[in-house]
């Protein structure tokens, strides 16, 4: 199975731009089985306005409009695609993670455990997960976590329970690069490290010196196996 970690231009508010974004590199793609975007990736990690009622509008539902674009965009390229997205399910709204197969099937729904996403003034419309558990694409088990998933011991000990083949971490970090590659690389590295599985890790970029810098890699026995360095957009392909 080859998989591509993207690390994609993302906008804050910009859904059209976003479903661009996925369909270039759709059309770029030659040979992937899935293609793998970041956190939040659909309507930006500062996406929300923590208003309800705005960020109502902004989330989306897996049956709306946008998302069967997307569902057909997998169809047509023949690529199947992990994208984060604020999720709306009835009134409650989710940081969650979708793949879809190639076909245009849905193979998993993940919503983030941990409430690193949300600002602490967020109301209970704004909500976490129940938990892990695992999906099957292209013969593969997967896993999922979603950025501060992973960096607290209840998750890693939850996820040490399932059985799967490799772990998808799409995260949003916004180190500068030095600091990326001087303290926290390692650190990321070795938190991965403590699941006892690959894990791919999934980081966007954005158009603003301040905020994140991108970065893709592939995490064994919490080294780093390959990488899409911090600081620059493109796809890091990975054989599993």
């Amino acid at each position: 199975m080859k998989i591509g970690l993207v690390s994609a231009r993302m906008r804050e508010n910009a859904l059209e731009e976003q479903i661009n974004e996925i369909k270039n590199h759709l059309e770029q793609a030659e040979g992937y089985d899935l293609l793998c975007f970041g956190e939040s990736f659909l309507q930006g990690f500062e996406g929300l306005s923590w208003e309800y009622e705005q960020d109502r509008s902004r989330a989306l539902t897996v049956d709306s409009a946008p998302i069967q674009q997307i569902v057909r965009l997998a169809e047509h390229y023949h690529c199947g695609l992990a994208f984060g997205f604020i999720e709306r399910e009835g009134e409650v709204l989710y940081s969650s993670n979708l793949v879809i197969s190639k076909r245009g099937n849905f193979v998993d729904l993940f919503r983030r455990v941990s409430p690193g996403w949300k600002e602490p003034h967020a109301d209970f419309h704004y909500q976490e997960g129940d938990g892990f558990h695992t999906f099957r694409i292209n013969g593969l088990t997967f896993a999922a976590a979603i950025c501060g998933d992973l960096w607290d011991e209840a998750n890693i000990t939850a996820l040490g329970k399932l059985k799967y083949d490799v772990l998808l971490w799409p995260l949003y970090v916004d180190y500068s690069v030095e600091q990326w590659e001087k303290e926290q690389l390692a650190a990321y590295a070795a938190q991965a490290g403590k699941t006892g599985k690959p894990v791919l890790m999934v980081n966007s970029w954005v158009d603003d010196p301040t905020r994140a810098k991108g970065g893709c890699y592939y995490f064994e026995a919490g080294k780093v196996t390959a990488a899409l360095p911090a600081g620059q957009g493109g796809v890091l392909g990975v054989e599993l």
